[in-house]
């Protein structure tokens, strides 16, 4: 998955088994993962080092052994700690992977409560002796993963259950209702500049553009946008938009100057100058390094 893709809009494994695990251990940029939000669950699990874990406007480290559950449409990025090394997997899945066909007692005790946000929070999970068994399972879902275990659907789909059944008899959310929403107006006007700029980023856009869709100055919206993202604006746009010249790169044969333009910017040579500081190399060698894909197809993750 491109690491920048703030509402993230493709599929985790496919329309019939709908997980992924993603394994990370490598920088792109400064970031692990940018901030951004799915409409899918998901455990973050560090294996190694220790992390910044951005969860809405919360910043939490995440240590080795320890992970965290991020509810569907939660804002969240990760970031490293200074120069220390890491590993971390994320476990994304749908939430129809759980669902029946029918409406019964698993659904209205416990999958309604998973979607609702006022029960349902983001959550630590911490190796001690009340969520340590949730913390086996969540190693067992990896294993089973990245060993390709047989019957695979059937184990990861077990697992799942076993999970949030464990997280539900420990009650993991008792304690998480008021850190996961005391900012959720914040999150709210940012997600709404956010999907804007995703919708618009090949249009010209300014601070000021983005700043009135929510109802800001210039001046508080870039304070307000960089205090939540780690950058400004238009650095989260040109990331935007240099994300998206990366896809036409692959998919198409389009001339330089076409998909610049194709993804907002003028000037070719500014484009060309800003993809070689992102990515590390010009467009031209990034295709060459990147051969034709099928986008609808699941590629490697972050790196979100």
């Amino acid at each position: 998955m491109d690491k920048f893709m703030l509402l993230e809009d493709r599929e985790h494994g496919d329309n019939m088994f709908p997980f992924r695990v993603y394994t990370v251990d490598y920088l792109d940029g400064d970031a692990i993962f940018n901030v951004h939000w799915h409409h899918e669950l998901e455990f973050i699990y560090v294996e190694e080092g220790k992390i910044n874990l951005q969860v809405g406007t919360e910043n939490h480290t995440l240590r080795e052994g320890q992970a965290f559950y991020i509810p569907t449409g939660q804002l969240h990025g990760a970031f490293p700690i200074d120069k220390i090394p890491f590993k971390l997997h994320a476990i994304v899945f749908h939430f129809n992977l759980l669902r029946s066909f029918s409406y019964d007692r698993m659904e209205s005790n416990y999958l309604e409560q998973l979607e609702n946000p006022a029960i349902s929070s983001a959550v630590r999970l911490l190796p001690n002796e009340s969520e340590g068994e949730i913390l086996k399972i969540v190693n067992k879902l990896i294993d089973a993963y990245v060993n390709r275990r047989p019957s695979l659907e059937l184990v990861i789909k077990g697992y799942l259950f076993l999970l949030f059944a464990e997280m539900f008899d420990k009650q993991v959310w008792k304690y998480n209702d008021q850190i996961s929403f005391k900012d959720s107006n914040k999150i709210t006007l940012l997600k709404t500049v956010l999907k804007y700029m995703n919708k618009n980023y090949n249009q010209k856009l300014t601070v000021l553009d983005l700043a009135a869709q929510v109802q800001m100055s210039e001046g508080h919206f870039s304070r307000f946008f960089k205090s939540l993202v780690r950058m400004t604006p238009m650095e989260y746009l040109n990331k935007i938009r240099i994300s998206n010249a990366c896809k036409l790169l692959q998919k198409t044969d389009k001339k330089m100057i076409e998909i610049a333009m194709d993804v907002g910017f003028n000037n070719q040579s500014y484009f060309i100058r800003l993809f070689k500081k992102q990515k590390g190399c010009t467009p031209i060698a990034y295709k060459r390094k990147n051969p034709a894909i099928n986008l609808s197809e699941d590629s490697s993750h972050r790196p979100s």
